[in-house]
């Protein structure tokens, strides 16, 4: 029932909205990080002040709001659309800026369109609010990683391993920051210690390993406690040994 209550007061603070806005122009500013950063119109401000309104009446706090518009966007986001979702993204920063999550699921998205530069920029700030979130931390590493993969930098390298370490020592079952680590490892030329790093991540979560990876590491090096097989696998099953 709570959930069906919110809906509809969700509803009634999108009407404080146009059509247009609720299906935004990939070039619009509603759905770039914070509206683009940009000064907004008279007219636009005029809507903004309208949703808060709204929003005030509706809901007991900003920052009660502003989760549910991050709800709505997390729903969006996991369906693939990332325009959408940004907008909802950007309607829950509007409603509490000093919400952490808002900065990091805009780096979320960022990064999932392809640009990992600004998508660290957008996890400074929420690292900035939060700075032992290993999730976090591990998503910043992440960026870093794509980037050293593009441009073979070993500052960027570099960075992606202190994020990492950062990530475990705050959560050492942390599976995904010790995927990565295990990477970070490769690229090293350190085979082992990925090897045993992977093997840490896959004893805790195995569903986020790339296989292609796997595959690589397995070229320089076969598997020392032979779980993974020597060819790339159709399924994960396929890829242990029973």
């Amino acid at each position: 029932m709570k959930k069906i209550v919110l809906s509809l007061l969700a509803i009634a603070c999108s009407l404080s909205f146009s059509m247009a806005q609720e299906q935004p122009a990939t070039q619009s500013i509603k759905v770039q990080p914070m509206f683009g950063g940009k000064s907004k119109s008279e007219a636009e401000q005029k809507q903004d002040e309208k949703f808060l309104t709204s929003c005030d009446k509706n809901f007991s706090t900003r920052q009660e709001a502003s989760k549910f518009f991050m709800e709505r966007g997390w729903e969006y986001l996991n369906e693939g659309q990332t325009d959408t979702a940004m907008y909802r993204f950007n309607l829950a920063w509007l409603l509490d800026p000093g919400n952490k999550d808002t900065y990091w699921a805009f780096g979320l998205v960022t990064a999932a369109k392809g640009d990992n530069g600004q998508a660290i920029g957008l996890y400074d700030k929420a690292l900035a609010i939060d700075p032992k979130n290993s999730l976090l931390l591990s998503d910043m590493a992440t960026s870093y990683l794509a980037l050293y993969k593009e441009k073979k930098k070993k500052k960027t390298l570099k960075k992606a391993a202190g994020y990492l370490a950062t990530a475990t020592a705050q959560d050492p079952a942390n599976a995904y920051a010790l995927y990565n680590t295990s990477m970070v490892k490769y690229y090293e030329k350190k085979y082992a210690e990925a090897w045993d790093y992977l093997h840490k991540s896959r004893a805790i979560n195995m569903t986020q390993i790339d296989y292609g990876y796997v595959m690589e590491l397995v070229a320089e090096m076969p598997d020392p406690q032979g779980f993974f097989k020597q060819t790339a696998p159709e399924s994960a099953t396929d890829t242990a040994q029973n």
